[in-house]
C-alpha cells in the first residue's frame, strides 16, 4: 500500500494534465470500457458517510472516493486498486485532488463544446470560495482568458479572490455586483450553495454556456426551471446521479435537449445557443485524478 498525502497532490497534478485525463476517461466510459455508479449517501447518526466508485480498464484501476461530512468537518480520502496486481494498491489525501478535479470538468467540457467561440467568451464565475479558485484556473485555461469577472453575495469576498487570484493567473478580474448585468456575460460557472436560483430568465443572456457546479441536493439549486427548459442542450455528468442529487435536472428529465457527458465526448461537439453542464462529481474523476498523481510521482 502506498500513502499519498495532500502536499504530495499538490506537488503532482497539474491543471491541464488534469483535464485531458478526464477527457480520455470520459471517452473511454462512453465506449463502456470504464463505470461508476452513482454517489451512496448514508447517515450515521451525526454526519455522513459517502461513497463513490468506479473503473477504468485503460489505466488497470478501480477504487472509490470515500469522504465523511458532518458538523466538525469532513474528510476527503481516494482508494484505489492496480487490477491486475491488487496487493498493489494507493490511498491518497483528496481534498486538494477534489478542488483540482471539481474545476477542471467544466473546463473540460468547455474546451470542446466552446473551442471556436474562445474569442467571444466573457466569463463570469458566480461564487467566490475554495472550489471557486480552480474554476476560473481551468477556464482560464479552457478559453484562453486574458480576463474574468467574479460575482459573491459578499461583496468584500468576491474582492479578497479578484486580488488574490489575479495575481495568482496573471489576469484581469473584475468585481461584478449587480445580477441584472449577467445579461452581459455568455459563459457562466456557478458553484455556490445557494438553494434559490441566482441566474433567472429575467437576468440571464440571450445565448450562453452554463457550467453548474454547487448545489447537489435536491432543496438547492442555481438557476431557475425557466433557464433549464429554454435551454437547447443539457449535458449530465450521470444520469442516475442526476436523478438522485440535481433539482435543475429535474426540469428536463425526459427531454430529447439531455445528454451524458460520455456519449458528449465520444460523439464530439454539439452546436448549441444556449448549454448548460450539470457537474455533481463521480468516482471516475477521483480515480484517474489519484493513478495521475501516482504516475506523476513515479510510482506507477
Amino acid at each position: 500500500m502506498k500513502f499519498i498525502t495532500e502536499k504530495d497532490v499538490e506537488n503532482n497534478l497539474r491543471m491541464k494534465e488534469l483535464m485531458d485525463i478526464l477527457e480520455d476517461a470520459f471517452i473511454e466510459y462512453g465506449e463502456g470500457r470504464a463505470g461508476a455508479s452513482p454517489r451512496d449517501r448514508l447517515f450515521t447518526g451525526s454526519a455522513f458517510l459517502n461513497t463513490m466508485p468506479a473503473y477504468i480498464d485503460k489505466y488497470g484501476i478501480a477504487g472509490l472516493k470515500s469522504y465523511v461530512a458532518g458538523a466538525n468537518g469532513s474528510k476527503f480520502v481516494v482508494m484505489f486498486y492496480l487490477t491486475e496486481d491488487p496487493e498493489n494498491f494507493f490511498v491518497l489525501e483528496a481534498n486538494r485532488l477534489g478542488q483540482m478535479r471539481t474545476g477542471a470538468l467544466p473546463g473540460m467540457v468547455s474546451r470542446r463544446l466552446l473551442k471556436d467561440r474562445k474569442a467571444d467568451s466573457k466569463f463570469l464565475l458566480v461564487g467566490s470560495g475554495y472550489q471557486a479558485e480552480t474554476q476560473l484556473e481551468a477556464m482560464k485555461i479552457a478559453l484562453e482568458l486574458k480576463e474574468a469577472a467574479v460575482y459573491s453575495r459578499s461583496a468584500g469576498h468576491a474582492e479578497a479572490f479578484a486580488e488574490k487570484m489575479g495575481k495568482k493567473l496573471d489576469m484581469d478580474i473584475k468585481v461584478e455586483t449587480n445580477t441584472a448585468n449577467f445579461k452581459n456575460y455568455n459563459v457562466f460557472n456557478t458553484v455556490t450553495n445557494a438553494k434559490d436560483p441566482i441566474i433567472t430568465e429575467k437576468n440571464a443572456p440571450e445565448y450562453f454556456h452554463m457550467n453548474l457546479v454547487g448545489a447537489n441536493l435536491l432543496n438547492r439549486r442555481e438557476v431557475s426551471n425557466e433557464v433549464m427548459r429554454n435551454s437547447d442542450l443539457v449535458i449530465v455528468e450521470h444520469m442516475g446521479q442526476a436523478m438522485l442529487e440535481s433539482a435543475e435536472f429535474q426540469d428536463v428529465n425526459g427531454s430529447e435537449k439531455l445528454i451524458e457527458l460520455k456519449d458528449f465526448v465520444r460523439e464530439g461537439p454539439i452546436p448549441a445557443k444556449r448549454s448548460v453542464f450539470k457537474t455533481m462529481g463521480i468516482g471516475l474523476e477521483d480515480i484517474v485524478a489519484g493513478y495521475l498523481v501516482a504516475k506523476n510521482m513515479g510510482l506507477i
